[in-house]
Parts: structure tokens; sequence; C-alpha cells
């Protein structure tokens, strides 16, 4: 292989070549740019001396030619002639007259003059005739054209040799030292690019090797800062930034390379109970040292066997390189009592729990994403159970989630599509024995109420399909209006919906829009949902009531509501539940605690609604107690519109219709 002095060689040879050839080339290419010129120019030379010399023939020989001709002297007139034609360029020369003599040969291509021959006394002696040949002179001007192309070829060699080497010495091997410099200016090289040195002349090849300098250290330097830049973001794509932990893409990567190995282990699923509290209690700067330190006290009670990694949020994941069930329900039980502990954090003694779902490969799922999404439904449920603690992935559950995400997306349809219906059951008046309200109950033809309004609420759609049963039941009972027989209708809300500030106002726009009073409406309201938002509930209730809303409290006595809360509800009516009712015919004990529930409402001034009454004796006592209205499988299911007997009066019932609605109970609720 050449060496590096050889092509450095090589290279200065190459380039001293393309120089001198380059110089030679551009003075040969101007001298021949000036030959037609120059050719010119002698040419012209030429052609004025042809007519200096005419001149000197009219001042010299045309007396001389005058006096031979004048003598008659033939020899003299002939020589006369003959130094006539030494002139330059003369060829020819003819005397015409009383002597006639011709020299010299006449050209093709001539220049010709004539001059008369005079004598002394004026008389004409003849005619002198010259000719100058025009092909000389061109020759002329071609020989002293390639005379001076030779000779300024000569100096332009000499020239040219002199420049190439001053061009070598000054600047060419400087430029090669420059180009091998400039070589190994790369991010990769920049430690053996070889050493340069420039002197402070400071002209343009000094200010080139200074600025090359300045560049390589600048390179340099920026390769230094690109070095830790990928350091730097390397770091960042695997590690969490806040709590130092392999982040999600990190924690992805252990997991597909622990299931190309085929082993058995498992993925604990980590999210942090109670945290949202503290983070929007005490600022974010406080969640965060919280969730560092919470990354701490899981690697302290991970163990050495596990791959720790930050989720996201407060979310954390553990792959555990077993999957027996009892060393993972160590590790655990670990976790959760080492969360017993404390946090100290700026002052603040804070205290948090983790609720962990767990999955097993390949018991629970053989990749990587049905593996995480199985331990966060593990997870799930675990919080839903009560928080702080864990669970195994359970097929059933999982299942069972499934089920109810179908069920949501067909509660979506069926609420576009207006698959829902309304039944009503009849609420009687327990003295008078007629229907003086109606209970507008949600019907769903793919589930039962007591699965699909749980859902509805868990999913937010409670509030559209809420809307829509109020419509409803407002749209007919202005049709039982116009039918001349009003009725109260009766229609439950939810804790969402009461919890609406502009809740009130809807329900406003709604009676106005089917031009009824306010007082024929009734809502029900449960003391579970007055107590989850007590100051919103309590202005919407104030307000439907100021309205003149009726204001039923449902399913009273079930709740936790307390007796000063139920004395500052702006009430109608209190609904005692079926519970208590249920024995009340057969306990003296139930029977009591009903009496007791029906002086308290009493003693506020409510009136008072039995529901449940599934007996004929239930329906005796409760008329008893003095309670003012009556609703029960024993006076009438619901039903829809069409089947409802509004004229029908409970005292009409045989004793024998216990028995029936003890058939529509067991066969219907």
């Amino acid at each position: 292989m050449p060496t590096r002095f050889a092509m450095i060689k090589h290279q200065k040879a190459k380039l001293s070549r393309r120089l001198m050839l380059s110089t030679l080339s551009l003075s040969f290419l101007m001298m021949v740019m000036l030959i037609p010129v120059q050719y010119f120019m002698d040419k012209k030379e030429a052609e004025n001396g042809v007519a200096a010399t005419s001149t000197q023939i009219v001042q010299g020989y045309l007396p001389t030619l005058a006096a031979a001709i004048w003598n008659f002297d033939p020899d003299r007139t002939r020589l006369n002639l003959q130094n006539l034609i030494q002139q330059p360029f003369a060829a020819y020369a003819a005397v015409n007259g009383d002597i006639a003599l011709t020299v010299g040969v006449k050209p093709v291509n001539s220049i010709d003059f004539q001059y008369p021959i005079v004598a002394d006394n004026g008389s004409n002696l003849g005619q002198l005739s010259v000719s100058f040949d025009k092909d000389a002179i061109s020759q002329y001007a071609w020989n002293k054209v390639r005379s001076a192309f030779w000779t300024l070829s000569i100096y332009t060699l000499l020239l040219a040799g002199l420049l190439l080497w001053l061009v070598q010495k000054v600047v060419t091997r400087r430029l090669l030292r420059l180009s091998q410099f400039a070589q190994g200016l790369r991010l990769d090289n920049l430690e053996t690019t070889p050493t340069i040195y420039f002197k402070h002349s400071q002209d343009e090849l000094d200010h080139l090797t200074k600025n090359l300098l300045d560049m390589r250290n600048q390179l340099a330097a920026d390769r230094n800062e690109l070095k830790r830049f990928e350091t730097e973001l390397a770091r960042r794509a695997s590690e969490d930034q806040l709590t130092g932990l392999p982040n999600r893409f990190s924690f992805l990567e252990a997991l597909y390379r622990q299931l190309e190995t085929d082993a058995q282990f498992s993925l604990m699923f980590l999210d942090l109970d109670g945290f949202k509290k503290v983070n929007d209690g005490l600022g974010h700067s406080i969640g965060d040292e919280l969730l560092k330190k919470t990354a701490q006290r899981l690697k302290e009670l991970g163990g050495e066997c596990s791959f720790l990694a930050r989720y996201g949020g407060d979310e954390f994941v553990i792959l555990v390189n077993q999957a027996c069930e009892e060393s993972i329900k160590a590790i655990a039980d670990r976790l959760t009592e080492g969360f017993s502990r404390p946090f100290h954090v700026a002052g603040n003694v804070l205290y948090l729990s983790v609720s962990i779902g767990i999955a097993r490969h390949p018991e629970d799922a053989d990749n990587g994403e049905e593996l995480i999404q199985r331990a966060d439904v593990a997870m799930y449920q675990a919080k839903n159970l009560g928080r702080s603690r864990y669970l195994f992935f359970d097929q059933c559950i999982y299942d069972n989630m499934r089920l109810k995400l179908s069920m949501e997306e067909q509660l979506r349809k069926s609420l576009e599509q207006k698959d829902f219906t309304l039944v009503y059951q009849p609420i009687y008046n327990t003295h008078s024995g007629k229907i003086v309200s109606a209970e507008a109950l949600l019907r769903w033809p793919y589930g039962s109420p007591d699965v699909f309004i749980p859902l509805a609420e868990e999913t937010g759609l409670i509030l559209p399909l809420g809307l829509w049963v109020l419509e409803e039941a407002l749209a007919q009972a202005k049709r039982w209006q116009d039918a001349g027989t009003p009725l109260v209708v009766s229609v439950n809300v939810s804790h969402s919906q009461l919890h609406q500030p502009s809740f009130a106002d809807k329900v406003c726009e709604r009676l106005q829009k089917c031009g009824l009073e306010p007082s024929i409406l009734q809502l029900e309201i449960t003391e579970t949902a007055l107590m989850e938002d007590w100051q919103v509930s309590i202005a919407n209730i104030q307000k439907l009531r100021d309205m003149g809303v009726r204001i039923a409290l449902d399913d009273f006595g079930t709740g936790y509501s307390s007796l000063s809360h139920l004395q500052q509800l702006p009430l109608d009516c209190l609904k005692i539940d079926k519970s208590f009712m249920a024995r009340i015919h057969e306990s003296p004990r139930d029977m009591a605690l009903v009496q007791a529930l029906v002086e308290l409402a009493k003693a506020l001034s409510l009136k008072v609604v039995a529901e449940g009454i599934e007996y004929e004796e239930q329906m005796l006592l409760a008329r008893t107690l003095g309670i003012h209205y009556l609703q029960g499988f024993f006076l009438a299911k619901p039903q829809p519109v069409a089947q409802l007997e509004l004229n029908r009066s409970f005292a009409a019932l045989s004793h024998g219709a216990s028995a029936s609605a003890q058939g529509v109970h067991n066969g219907t609720r």
C-alpha cells in the first residue's frame, strides 16, 4: 500500500501539473488570440512602408530617370529601374515613352503606382509604372508574427516555470497540508487529526489555517457535548425522571425479554391508595417528593429477584422471577405491610396504602399486553374491595367486567335508539282507596333495573337517561290531565342528577314545556344521594320545593342521614322502605319500629307512603297506623300505561288477591 508521504507527493505533483497546464494553456490561448491582431498590425506597417517608398520615388528617382530619358540613355534608364525595384516589396517597374523598358515581373496580386516623367522644360517624356507585391507584404507580416510567437512562447514557458515554482513553494505545499488536516476533521477522529501551525503573517492562507484550527476545536467541543446529550437521552429514554426508576419503556423491554425465555414469572401491578388526595390537597411538589420516597420504599421491599419500574402517575409494576403462589403472596404481604409506616415529606406525616393486582405467566396470559391488562384488572378489583390489599387475577371477574363493558355499549345504543320504556305503579290513598299518584319505573329489554341502573350511574349515562325519564313521565302526566284524570307522577332522581347545579332549572324547563303545574310532579330522592354532596343537594331541593315540586324521601330508614339532616330537608313525604313493612304483620318489633317512623313523620308534618304492601294484613295494619298512602304488589304491580286501571279502588280487592300478589312478587321482583 502507498505510504502517506507518497500519497501527499502524488497529490502535490498532480496539483502542480494542473497548475502548470492551466497557466500554459491560458498563455497559449492568449497568444493565439493575439496572432490576428499582430498580423494585421505588421501588414499595416508594411503597407505604410510601401507608401513611404512611393514618396521617395517622386522625390528621388523621377528627376534622375527624366534626365536619363532626356539624354536618351537606355542603360542609365535600366540602371535606375533596377535600383527602383530593390526597394522593399517592389517587384516590377516599367517606362513607357521615348524609351520603353521593363524590369522585373509584374505580380498577380499587386499594388500599382503610375508617375508622369516630365523634363526640366516641362515636356512630357513618358510614364513610370511601379508594382509592389501584396503577397510579399502578407508573407512579411506572417514571418514577423511567427517570430514573435516563438519568442513569446519561450518567455511564457520560462515565466510559467518560475510561477509554478513560486506557487508550489508559497501556496501548493500549504494547501496540501491544509487538505491533509481537513481530511482528519471527523467527529470520530479528532484526537488523531495532524497538528498544523500557522504564522501570524495574516495572509489569506493563514486566516484559512486559523479558521480550520478553530473549527477543529469547536468540533471537538461539539463532539463532547453531543456525546453528553446522547448519554443523557439514552438515560432519559429508559429512566423515569422523577423517581430514577426504570420507566414504562424499560419495563416493556424487560417484560418482552422475560417472555422470550418461556420461564414462569409474575407481574405485580401497584397503585397508590390516597395519593390523589395528597396531590390535590398539598400540591404537586409534595406529591412528587412523596413519589420519590415511595419509589425508594418499593426498592427496599421488592427484593433482589424483582424488576421495579414506574408505569405512570402513581402506578408501579414489579416483575418477579417466579410464579409460586406462596412466594408471590410473601412479596405482596411485605409490600402492603411496608406501607403501614408513614412518609415524612416537607414536615408532613403522610400515610399511603397500596393496591396490588397479580397476573402470572403463562397461567393467566402468554403475551405481554394481556399480562399487563390482567394484572391491571386484578388491581382495580382489589381497590373496589377496600384497598390496601392484593388480588390474583380471576377469570370470572374478568368475564364479568367484559360483560359489563358489553352492557354499557348496549346501554348507549339503546339510549340512541330509545329502546327504554316506562311502567307505572299506582300509589293509593289509604282512606279513600283511590289512586292519587303513579311512580314511573324504567324498564330495559336487555337487563333488570338492579343491573343496568347502577351501571348507568357509574358510566354517567344516568344523566341523559334520567332526563328522558322525566320528559316521558311529564308527557304522560299531561295526557292523563287532558283525559280528565289528573295524577301526580312520581320520578326517581339519581345522586348524579341531584348534584348537578342546573338540575332544578332543567326540571322547570320540562314542566313549562309540557304546560304542567309543578305540583303535578313528585321527585323521589334517597338518603344516600343526599349525603354525597349535601350543599348542592339541599340547594337543588329547596329551589324545586320553592317552585312547587313535591319532594319525597325514598327508602327512608335504610340510609345514614341523621335526624338533624332530616329536619333541614324541605320534604313533603317519607316513603318507608319495604324492608320495614315485610314482617309488620308477624313481628311486634317491626310493628313498633314502623309506628315510630310514622309518628316521626307526622311530627315533621310529612305525609307517609308505605312501600312493599304484598299482603292484605300489611295493608290493614298500615291503615291502622295512620299511614297516608300505600304502594305494593298486593295493590297493583308496575304496568304499562295501557294496562293501568286508574279508576280501580283497593277496597275492591278480594282476600285472594294476597296469593296473587305473592306469585307476582316471586315471578317479577
